[in-house]
């Protein structure tokens, strides 16, 4: 394992159960983080990126989630293999989980304080008032002595959203996980949210996991990009490289729809036909019933992902021939 590779998934599959059978919603995931290194998953509603970024911490099992097969590795430790004591041991520590809903995060019957200073409490770290007052101050927060003993009803959803990023802090782990970060919030605040992710790498080297479906926040924040549909990674590589000259029909499809929104243009394109729900995939390219650029042998069970120059991934028949 590269030495600079902090988390490592490999081949990750996972299924629910459905009616009486398992419906595999992630069907081979596999991609790195590197130490310091902001990474973007972004995808559609039901593409497989929230089961994906739970399963790093086994959250999934709270839904009876299975991992049918592949490896979760972490400092090199499968993490799927651990026992509950040692799993729990990186759980908030090494490992912060930031959820899409700050106030869903945040007890609404115990004042702020108290919930920061039982988060630490559960991970070893003795804070006082004053070290979590601090941590409210770095993140943003104005007047931390008021709020540190106000209720999560009483502060605003970008208010919350910075204290269960204080949270994550507390213990200084080394990946944060975020999902949708901005997704509960104004719009007026989401680049104070975004920018303050962005800080907190550049002061204390933390890498990221940004969980979006959104360009905007993965142009804004990430370094690279990882574009899942369908339980599967179309596509895989550094964020300009990505913009500027995508190779999987479904990134082009996706960014004509955003830059059709950015241009001001009279009629907006849209992308015709939904995403395939897990109970709807087959043996086949996921993208094909709305891919233009669809042929018969695309329907010849799933493309291979290939790796083309410089970390660049697609998983396209297109691809695959260029590479022969």
């Amino acid at each position: 394992m590269d030495q600079n590779q902090l988390l490592q998934i490999k081949d990750l599959r996972i299924s629910f159960p459905y009616s009486k059978e398992k419906l595999q919603v992630v069907r081979g995931v596999d991609l790195t983080v590197k130490q310091g290194e902001i990474i973007g998953i972004l995808g559609e509603s039901g593409s497989g990126k929230t089961v994906s970024s739970t399963a790093v911490l086994r959250l999934f099992q709270e839904v009876e989630g299975v991992v049918d097969s592949g490896e979760i590795l972490y400092k090199g430790r499968d993490l799927l293999h651990l026992s509950e004591k040692e799993i729990n041991q990186i759980r908030g520590k090494e490992i912060a989980y930031i959820f899409q809903d700050p106030t869903a995060s945040l007890n609404p019957y115990r004042r702020i304080g108290k919930q920061l200073m039982e988060a630490g409490k559960t991970h070893g770290h003795k804070l006082t008032k004053e070290i979590i007052q601090k941590q409210m101050a770095d993140v943003g927060l104005d007047q931390p002595k008021l709020i540190y003993n106000m209720y999560p009803f009483q502060l605003s959803g970008g208010q919350c959203q910075r204290i269960v990023i204080a949270m994550a802090l507390l213990t200084q782990p080394e990946l944060i996980i975020a999902d949708e970060p901005t997704n509960a919030i104004d719009a007026s605040l989401r680049k104070k949210i975004l920018s303050l992710l962005k800080k907190i790498n550049t002061d204390h080297g933390t890498a990221m996991m940004i969980i979006t479906h959104d360009f905007d926040v993965v142009k804004f924040l990430c370094s690279r990009v990882v574009v899942l549909y369908g339980g599967l990674i179309m596509e895989e590589g550094s964020i300009e490289e990505v913009l500027e000259k995508p190779m999987h029909p479904y990134t082009r499809e996706l960014l004509h729809c955003v830059n059709s929104l950015q241009d001001g243009e009279s009629t907006l394109y849209c992308l015709e036909g939904k995403p395939p729900s897990p109970y709807e995939f087959e043996d086949l390219c996921p993208f094909y019933d709305r891919c233009k650029e669809r042929e018969a042998s695309c329907r010849e069970g799933i493309p291979l992902m290939v790796e083309l120059e410089r970390r660049r991934k697609s998983r396209c028949i297109h691809c695959e021939r260029k590479v022969i």
